[in-house]
């Protein structure tokens, strides 16, 4: 007696990468393992076309990948060369993935990770913060006493505050993640701390959190981010839907 075959299940279709992208991948993984050094010029279209054994349009395509990773540049008429790394590349595609998963600045993964990260941002610029750093703050801070009716002036001096308070860190890493997570947040302080008039008491909060860096308070200043991001989470709740 046969025994039923079981009920199919739902698997996806799978899909083959491009060539391009194959291509672009295999050069990515060279260029990062040190192969070429920076600002140097990969073989040509035609050459990396044989090698592959595909056709130049390919490789073309490929460049345009690399391109837009910020990897290489791509300069008519001379050729295609490594780029310098840089940090804005990351930034961008670390923001352009925030937006593109859809974590808004009321979601509960995006407002854990600010508090995680800023809170640790603000002890370590209470230790390192020079002059400069503190003098950038103070302008800022200034920059929202000025502008509490003006939503557009006061969301921008506070984003900047933020990333003052961040580059006082001297760690550019935490720049690099900071940056994209404080800019998604821009709409939600335009529509919400201003529109519901918060920005006397967020302008408190962010003059203790100066105080404790200038003060080089590394307790205080993180317990300081703290309670204005979780302050920030809790207005957000009771205006939900208004």
């Amino acid at each position: 007696m046969s025994t039923p075959d079981p009920e199919p299940l739902a698997f996806q279709r799978l899909e083959r990468p491009r060539l391009s992208q194959m291509v672009a991948q295999q050069l990515e993984e060279t260029i990062l393992s040190g192969a070429f050094a920076r600002g140097s010029k990969l073989p040509s279209e035609q050459a990396l076309a044989d090698q592959f054994g595909v056709s130049r349009n390919v490789v073309r395509e490929a460049f345009k990948i690399l391109e837009e990773r910020g990897l290489v540049q791509v300069i008519g008429g001379s050729g295609t060369f490594v780029c310098e790394p840089s940090a804005e590349t990351t930034k961008d595609a670390f923001g352009r993935y925030i937006r593109f998963i859809g974590e808004d600045a009321s979601s509960m993964p995006l407002l854990e990770a600010r508090l995680i990260l800023e809170s640790a941002t603000a002890r370590l610029a209470a230790q390192r913060a020079e002059d400069a750093d503190l003098a950038a703050m103070a302008e800022y801070l200034e920059r929202m006493r000025q502008n509490m009716d003006c939503a557009e002036a006061w969301t921008e001096a506070d984003l900047q505050l933020h990333l003052a308070v961040a580059k006082a860190t001297h760690n550019p890493f935490l720049m690099v993640l900071l940056e994209p997570l404080v800019g998604q947040v821009r709409n939600m302080i335009a529509q919400e701390t201003v529109a519901h008039g918060a920005t006397h008491a967020a302008v408190k909060a962010h003059e203790l959190l100066y105080d404790c860096i200038k003060r080089g308070d590394a307790e205080g200043a993180q317990q300081a981010m703290e309670d204005h991001l979780r302050a920030i989470e809790e207005h957000q709740a009771s205006h939900k839907g208004q």
